[in-house]
């Protein structure tokens, strides 16, 4: 009996596994079709939201793993359930639960039919169609606020000529009464020479108004140009031994681990140490330099976005310094900042000058963040996290709903996060053209609104900078 005992108490445990397992694949079962009635309920009584969120309950309890199966009854209402979902979007559009719905089906993709797909693309052209019809409005509104400028303008013209005149008209009248018909002519002639002056000192005020107007466009662009030259200036002051170099001064960072901090959760600078620049070292930073440089120019000249690489990269660089990066660290994010579109040159250029885009052709241009690598191949393997981070993550939002990753919060890496701001900023207080002269403390409000796609404190410094 006694030898039997490890035989039976093996035979104990088997039968005790089976009944557990089959106790709770019962309990997931009668789990998953209580959250399938609740969902078949709803969607009767016309709750189309409840049933959603029921019937993806329902999938998740019998969906644990990958290998498991979302039963056939579970999926045929689920894909109906979504298809009218999608189609209550389409009426009444709420973004939030367009990005549950979205992330439901990649987790999901059993339940994606073609139907789905095309309602999904439907409903995200339809987002950008009302992201254009709303610039559009606001250039509408430009335009017909200088139309009545220029209306209010002249209209003063006219106002001033026609009084010029009718004082001109009573002068002579009692010129007429008061000379003789000798001193007439005499007189006459010396009230339309007054008129005159009058009138060409309206023209030259108005002419001096124009000239305003045109030289406050073009401040702009100028100080753009001043402030690359500053930037290289405040890079001398902040490390004189980089005075030398051509390209801003700048210096590298020396150690895989210290170029890491790029993409760390914090503002601080960390433990990275400042090892002496040898000259190889300046060499290879002096290199990487003018190369990223005549990077952005073709960037710039594809893109049709004139000094964007040197407006943008400028910024990044002291931004990145305000924000407590170190020396080092912050030149190598001053030339991957000039290079992080470099993804552009892959895209066909008649693509890039196309006013209207079909939804392909827009997915084909989004496709740039991940193109950039075969262009940046002189970048050496020690910088290669940072310049990769910025090309590839510059469209990632706070919330985590930008691309290409979906990343969020502390997720994205320093880089990614400051030419999320730069780069906004620059396209913000450029578009000068259709936007009314908005300046730079307008766009760091419009970037402000924004808390869900663009870091607080990036924001903060960049205040503290204009």
């Amino acid at each position: 009996m006694l030898r039997n005992k490890p035989f039976l108490l093996l035979i104990l445990c088997v039968c005790f596994s089976f009944v557990s397992e089959v106790f709770a694949q019962t309990t997931t079962f009668d789990l998953s079709e209580r959250y399938l009635q609740k969902a078949e309920t709803a969607f009767d009584d016309g709750q189309i939201t409840e049933a959603f969120k029921n019937i993806t309950m329902a999938m998740k309890v019998t969906k644990t793993s990958e290998d498991d199966v979302v039963p056939a009854n579970v999926l045929v209402l689920a894909r109906t359930i979504y298809r009218t979902k999608l189609k209550q979007l389409q009426k009444s559009y709420n973004e939030a639960d367009f990005i549950e719905l979205k992330t439901n089906l990649e987790t999901f993709p059993e339940v994606n039919t073609s139907e789905i797909t095309k309602l999904v693309r439907q409903i995200e052209a339809q987002v950008v169609a009302d992201e254009k019809a709303s610039t559009k409005k606001d250039q509408q509104e430009f335009y017909t606020k200088i139309q009545e400028s220029t209306d209010a303008t002249n209209s003063a013209v006219t106002q001033m000529v026609e009084e010029n005149r009718k004082q001109f008209e009573r002068a002579e009248e009692r010129e007429l009464k008061r000379d003789a018909r000798d001193e007439k002519n005499d007189k006459k002639f010396m009230m339309i020479f007054i008129a005159v002056i009058g009138i060409a000192f309206i023209i030259l005020v108005v002419v001096m108004l124009i000239v305003v107007v045109v030289r406050a466009a073009a401040k702009h662009s100028q100080i753009q140009q001043q402030q690359y030259v500053e930037a290289f200036k405040l890079l001398a002051q902040n490390q004189s031994q980089t005075n030398q170099l051509m390209i801003g001064g700048i210096a590298g960072l020396y150690s895989d681990e210290g170029l890491k901090l790029a993409g760390s959760s914090t503002w601080s600078q960390g433990a990275l140490p400042e090892p002496e620049d040898t000259p190889e070292e300046k060499e290879e930073l002096r290199e990487l330099a003018a190369k990223c440089e005549d990077l952005g120019a073709r960037i710039d000249q594809v893109t049709g976005r004139k000094n964007n690489s040197k407006n943008v990269s400028e910024l990044v660089y002291k931004l990145a310094i305000k924000l407590g990066i170190r020396q080092h660290e912050a030149m190598v994010y001053f030339c991957a900042s000039m290079v992080y579109d470099a993804g552009f040159l892959s895209i066909d250029p008649e693509l890039l000058k196309a006013e209207n885009l079909t939804e392909e052709q827009r997915k084909e241009l989004n496709r740039h963040e991940c193109l950039a690598e075969e262009h940046l191949q002189f970048v050496p393997k020690r910088y290669w996290t940072i310049f990769d981070d910025a090309a590839r993550l510059h469209h990632e939002n706070m919330d985590g709903s930008g691309m290409p990753e979906g990343l969020k919060g502390e997720e994205i890496p320093k880089i990614a996060r400051i030419i999320r701001v730069a780069d906004s900023f620059n396209a913000l207080s450029s578009r000068r053209s259709y936007r009314g002269g908005t300046d730079k403390e307008s766009a760091v409000a419009k970037l402000e609104e924004q808390p869900n796609i663009y870091d607080q404190d990036v924001i903060n410094a960049l205040k503290d900078i204009i």
